[in-house]
């Protein structure tokens, strides 16, 4: 078993840094029991994403995997308060990703998940242990589903420890937490080793990068900034001093959110500033409960928050699953509270098409849309319309019309398509929208037209359209 959970309680507060404005939050709430069933001998480390239901991995062991030690386990449900089960079954879970019994670094543990869905993609950062003992190290794999995994790097761990100080913690680079924004994969993980952790081990390094894998073009939040990594500066700043934390972005904050589990009886929550996250932007919130291990933000595919039902941009619904008893860490319950800045939707009009992103609008006697890469795409379709959003919200006109008008897609609009390039609907002003899947393409009844690839080149490009999994 990675040793994660024995870290929790050792992390301190973040020291004082500038606070700017303080949130109020009301709507307390708390699972009554476990969300999850048993046959599992611990849960931890949950990664919650909301995709029409909510979709969980986290860390467990269960009896009769090809390789004994940690697993990924995999469950949804209707409801964050449960039950939560195994895709298409009753069964309280289902194994998605574990050891590779071949002796790579992922070995015997995968633990400590962090899903996030891009362009139609899943990766999941986790951390693994090729035996017990050995420091851990931080992997990513790729799905079309979220079920199957493939591992990436070329089977190599995109992180491993940097041995900067002997703190006298041997856990090592694990614990990631992944947020996609601006076309960055942006990641906290926890490296006892590391230049810049406390004495215990703990702290929480931020890096940046458009490769999934890490391996390429890849900023590291420094004492000065974001700067391109280098070995000496890659851990020399921590943004939080915590273990096992969780992040997302929301932008109607414009703020990182943190998770984190530091204080006895309560799960703390750190809003670091969008592009200084030395900064605190916003006073910590507790959100009372007891917990065991690491908390799990709910979050949109992209690791962003999710809107609030209410349709205030100003609230912003934050949801943690954590376990609560042990050891070893079990019974993984969830807690929330709405945070509330006071703003409406009118006073933040650029920020509307980013808080709705990939969400599906809806408003009586208006065409259904969805919000991509803030536009607004009018879909007369159904089948189209569910395609591309499994996360449907009805709003008021305001919203609808504060996202910027993309275009409209009827049914059986052309489709353009060229010899070594994808697929594109030909919408307003001669704008091609290029698809992932030939699903939209039919569903929408529309035919693909060859033309030649300098001919297809030449028109004006809009968002590109991804298929669900």
């Amino acid at each position: 078993m990675l040793v994660a959970f024995l870290l929790v309680g050792l992390g301190l507060a973040s020291p004082p840094r500038t606070v700017r404005a303080v949130l109020s939050t009301d709507s307390y709430r708390s699972s009554p029991g476990s969300v999850v069933g048993g046959g599992s001998a611990y849960d931890y480390a949950p990664s919650i994403m909301l995709d029409g239901v909510y979709k969980m991995w986290w860390c467990g062991q269960v009896p009769g995997q090809p390789v004994a030690g940690d697993s990924i386990l995999y469950a949804e449900s209707s409801s964050l308060d449960g039950p939560f089960h195994a895709r298409g079954s009753a069964a309280s879970h289902q194994v998605v990703f574990g050891g590779t019994g071949s002796g790579s670094f992922d070995n015997e543990h995968t633990c400590d998940p962090s899903v996030v869905r891009v362009s139609g993609t899943y990766y999941m950062y986790y951390g693994a242990e090729r035996h017990d003992g050995e420091p851990t190290t931080i992997g990513v794999a790729s799905s079309p589903d979220g079920i199957s995994w493939a591992r990436l790097n070329s089977g190599q761990p995109i992180i491993t420890p940097a041995n900067q100080q002997n703190t006298g913690n041997t856990y090592g680079a694990g614990q990631p937490s992944v947020v996609y924004r601006g076309g960055r994969f942006h990641l906290i993980f926890t490296d006892t080793t590391g230049a810049g952790a406390l004495g215990n081990g703990a702290g929480q390094f931020a890096w940046r990068s458009p490769d999934p894998t890490f391996q390429r073009d890849v900023d590291v939040f420094t004492a000065s900034g974001w700067q391109p990594k280098t070995d000496a500066n890659s851990r020399g700043f921590s943004v939080a001093n915590a273990f096992s934390a969780d992040w997302q972005f929301s932008d109607a904050l414009d703020a990182f959110i943190i998770a984190h589990d530091n204080g006895a009886g309560e799960t703390t929550l750190t809003f670091l500033d969008a592009e200084n996250p030395a900064v605190q932007k916003y006073s910590q919130v507790g959100i009372p409960g007891p917990w065991s291990e690491g908390p799990g933000i709910v979050s949109r595919p992209d690791k962003h928050s999710v809107v609030s039902a209410s349709n205030e941009c100003g609230r912003v619904p934050v949801d943690v699953i954590r376990s609560t008893t042990g050891p070893p860490p079990r019974e993984l319950g969830r807690i929330g509270v709405d945070l509330v800045s006071g703003a409406s939707c009118g006073s933040m009009p650029d920020r509307v098409a980013a808080i709705y992103e990939g969400y599906g609008m809806q408003v009586p006697g208006l065409p259904a849309a969805v919000v991509v890469d803030g536009l607004r795409l009018q879909i007369q379709s159904l089948a189209v319309y569910t395609d591309l959003t499994h996360n449907a919200i009805q709003v008021p006109p305001s919203v609808y019309y504060a996202v910027p008008y993309g275009a409209s897609l009827h049914e059986g609009d052309a489709v353009l398509g060229a010899s070594g390039l994808p697929g594109a609907f030909r919408l307003d002003n001669n704008t091609l929208w290029p698809v992932s899947c030939l699903k939209i393409v039919t569903d929408n009844h529309s035919q693909i037209t060859m033309i030649d690839p300098g001919a297809w080149q030449s028109y004006r490009k809009g968002p590109s359209l991804f298929c669900l999994g």
